[in-house]
């Protein structure tokens, strides 16, 4: 066995294991793991197979490196940022066909946030709210708040797979709203669908999620069609 095998083999030995350690100690996005001295001395390889694994681990987005800070759990572990390949597909329907899955998806999404949401996750999504507001009084970018409202319904379903289906979602928010940003009162309908969507989240009431849900994805594709000149 060659010498560039042996040190392939043993990076992908510590990588598999620092994944491991990931899972069984419970760590979050944002928590940092141990030096490479540290993690040398656990799995019993040199510091330059530790500084190959998390390489491994980075291409995965499993963790991040932060120069000066150390090496930290990725926002979304294992998910990469274009986890379906999006950027390859046929761009002219990509937004189209990124609306209908949303429609397949979401209304369930929201009709589960209903039914299992906790006080913590309530409070979450009225703070998000609040600075959607706050970025449209000031005309500016919301998108990044919107992303983030959506994303923490589906964290109140308390269901990580559906968590993890939220990058096909933002991938579509972020789409709409290039489209819709120049749209008269796009963002005004888009903030009252929001504010119904979490009220019917608060009061428990699954199928007005849903329906709610429902209508505010119906209105980002009118919206839409109204920039690209089509019928609404």
């Amino acid at each position: 066995m060659g010498i560039l095998t042996v040190k392939q083999e043993l990076s992908e030995a510590a990588a598999k294991g620092l994944r491991q350690m990931i899972v069984s100690k419970g760590m979050k996005a944002g928590d940092r793991l141990p030096s490479e001295s540290e993690l040398g001395i656990l799995f019993g390889v040199s510091r330059s197979t530790v500084r190959e694994a998390v390489k491994l681990l980075t291409a995965e987005n499993v963790v991040e490196i932060r120069r000066g800070k150390g090496t930290f759990v990725a926002r979304q572990p294992g998910v990469g940022k274009d986890p379906l390949g999006l950027e390859f597909t046929n761009q002219t329907s990509l937004l189209t066909n990124l609306m209908e899955t949303r429609m397949m998806i979401e209304p369930q999404i929201a009709s589960a946030a209903a039914q299992r949401a906790t006080k913590e996750n309530m409070r979450k999504l009225a703070g998000i709210i609040r600075q959607i507001q706050e970025a449209g009084s000031n005309k500016a970018n919301h998108t990044p708040y919107d992303v983030a409202f959506h994303t923490a319904v589906a964290e109140c379903t308390q269901n990580d797979v559906l968590q993890r289906i939220m990058p096909i979602i933002c991938e579509s928010i972020q789409e709409g709203y290039l489209k819709t940003v120049n749209v008269p009162g796009s963002y005004e309908r888009a903030i009252q669908s929001h504010i119904r969507i979490y009220e019917a989240i608060v009061h428990k009431d699954s199928q007005t999620a849903k329906t709610e849900t429902e209508k505010h994805l119906k209105q980002t594709q009118e919206d839409a069609n109204i920039f690209l000149g089509g019928k609404t």
